[in-house]
């Protein structure tokens, strides 16, 4: 369970320092119409994971082939946890939002613009 607890946390740093990365490179989203911020979620979970040698599967007792595949995969899976924790921001600041009336005033520019 300490494990697990360890994971969560470690994610949720992941999703902190991922967002303050994230500010510069919103320059380059008019050159690469995609979000980068999945990629950048994943890269910096797997570069924690490489840099605290945090292996995830052996902690749980699950036989990998390599070590070094088992470190990535921790990688991989901090960024998922990150990304989880991106949407959940996202769904209770979008709700935020509703109750407070500002969706409408946010996106009014948005649907004058279409029109």
């Amino acid at each position: 369970m300490y494990v697990f607890g360890i994971a969560i946390l470690l994610g949720l740093g992941v999703m902190c320092v991922a967002r303050w990365v994230e500010r510069p490179l919103q320059q380059l989203r008019d050159l690469v119409p995609l979000s980068l911020y999945p990629v950048v979620e994943v890269a910096l979970g797997i570069a924690l994971a490489w840099a605290v040698n945090f292996d995830l599967w052996a902690l749980w007792g699950v036989a990998m082939r390599a070590d070094w595949v088992a470190v990535t995969l921790t990688g991989v899976a901090l960024g998922g946890i990150a990304q989880f924790f991106t949407a959940v921001l996202a769904m209770f600041s979008g709700l935020g939002r509703k109750l407070n009336d500002e969706a409408e005033t946010i996106e009014r520019p948005k649907l004058e613009r279409v029109a």
